[in-house]
């Protein structure tokens, strides 16, 4: 019976150590502007913090939800309007990202605005790093950006 039991908890701490990952942007900076001729980039930290290999899918999607920035809840895009992401590693659109065991990888959210897109609002962006190994594996954070006027830079 005990060496069931400790075979049990070697499994479980194995398996918890699996799913260990944190997705951050880089310094903080988490809201941005951008205009219709003035794409902007963040730059995002996804860390591995598990003994073996793991690989990611990364989706970046409308997030829907109330957000406040400088304490304050802004005006925001309504849900119809879009806006255009891409997934930069190494300098290579790519979307799947495969981090080395105890490590911290930097990969880039460039985001566009389309002509047309209504002006000095802010939309949210959720970027999601999905770990299908783990049951659980998801770990995300909030981008925030800023829509100016491009007739006015």
């Amino acid at each position: 019976m005990f060496m069931i039991l400790v075979s049990f908890f070697n499994f479980s701490d194995a398996y918890a150590q699996s799913c260990n990952s944190e997705l951050k942007v880089s310094k903080n900076r988490d809201s941005r502007s951008a205009s219709a001729n003035d794409p902007t980039q963040f730059q995002l930290e996804l860390t591995n913090n598990t003994s073996s290999v793991q690989s990611y899918q990364i989706e970046v999607i409308r997030y829907e939800g109330a957000f406040m920035v400088d304490g304050k809840a802004p005006n925001l895009l309504s849900s119809n309007a879009s806006l255009d992401t891409s997934v930069y590693y190494n300098n290579v659109q790519n979307n799947t990202i495969t981090v080395p065991a105890a490590s911290k990888v930097v990969f880039l959210t460039s985001v566009s605005v389309p002509s047309g897109t209504p002006v000095n609002r802010w939309g949210g962006l959720e970027v999601k790093a999905i770990n299908s190994a783990c049951p659980d594996g998801l770990v995300s954070t909030l981008l925030k950006l800023y829509v100016t006027d491009s007739s006015e830079e």
